[in-house]
């Protein structure tokens, strides 16, 4: 008890003078299975900020970035992995001794990133040259996975290590091989309007997609034959997109002015608007182990 006192009387100081951002990030992991609030990332695009969101209503920046910060995941160790898309950027955060490490540069427009299995690498979606690059964690080397030429969004592994991929050129959700070959994708007769983030919910182990138009999320079975409609009223613009892995998925919405993040629960369908955040544009869920699991945003091993 008198331990528990002290972790929540320090949460609440560093809440408070919005400061120690890597006390408040280790802290929220550690009592993570204590609350009934979820923790996540996230990046502010228009004000160029790293954010530190519980649900419902509380938002803390964790640092300042540079222009346009895009995709966001939570990489080994927790650290922040974010791409700035402004600028042609990946960069790594780490929150516990607040220090900001460039990782890759000379890329076009980065917008969306993966953590590959086992965690030693990253695949990034560059919209700018309708490429995916794999960068590896360790010495920064850059590679070409995918070569184009279609233009690919929002990127997701599942827990058996398959990659999933929103190709926006085909209105479709494809699968990649290890290569970068599409070796699969939904049906033609159901095409997918433009499509945005992308996401794999382990309990209902299905696909979610976002359209940044239509005010809708998909829903795609892994072996991407078949894919319904699910209505998502709200805000017009659909962005970021991830899963608790346990049939909860969290959702931003936009309208243009500001962002709101939703809850979603996929078996009640249950919409619930969570924290209203100007500029919010992706998300990450804040894993309680070093390394992400349950196809939250990657399939560490």
């Amino acid at each position: 008890m008198k331990i528990l006192m002290n972790v929540r009387y320090l949460t609440d100081r560093i809440l408070i003078k919005t400061v120690y951002a890597a006390l408040l990030l280790a802290i929220a992991a550690g009592i993570s299975n204590n609350a009934l609030a979820t923790k996540l990332v996230g990046t502010d695009i228009n004000s160029g900020k790293l954010l530190y969101i519980v649900t419902p209503n509380t938002v803390v920046t964790i640092a300042s970035t540079g222009v346009k910060p895009d995709g966001v995941i939570l990489g080994p160790n927790q650290e922040i992995i974010y791409a700035l898309a402004g600028v042609g950027e990946i960069h790594i955060f780490n929150p516990y001794i607040q220090t900001d490490t460039l990782l890759a540069k000379g890329l076009t427009t980065p917008v969306n990133i993966v953590l590959e299995p086992r965690c030693k690498s990253i695949l990034v979606s560059d919209v700018g040259v309708n490429k995916i690059f794999r960068i590896m964690l360790a010495n920064k080397a850059v590679s070409t996975f995918y070569n184009g030429p279609d233009k690919m969004q929002g990127l997701v592994y599942d827990t058996s290590g398959n990659l999933f991929v929103n190709d926006v050129s085909l209105n479709a959700i494809v699968q990649l091989d290890g290569t970068g070959t599409i070796i699969n994708r939904t049906p033609i007769s159901v095409p997918l309007t433009t499509l945005d983030g992308i996401t794999y919910d382990h309990f209902t182990r299905a696909i979610f997609a976002t359209s940044s138009t239509g005010q809708v999320l998909y829903r795609a079975t892994t072996d991407l034959s078949t894919v319904s409609t699910i209505s998502f009223p709200g805000k017009p613009i659909l962005d970021g997109i991830i899963s608790d892995g346990q049939g909860t998925l969290y959702v931003v919405g936009s309208d243009g002015t500001t962002s709101m993040l939703y809850k979603f629960v996929i078996v009640s369908s249950t919409q619930t608007p969570q924290n209203t955040i100007p500029g919010l544009d992706d998300i990450a869920i804040i894993p309680s182990g070093p390394c992400i699991r349950g196809g939250t945003a990657g399939a560490c091993e």
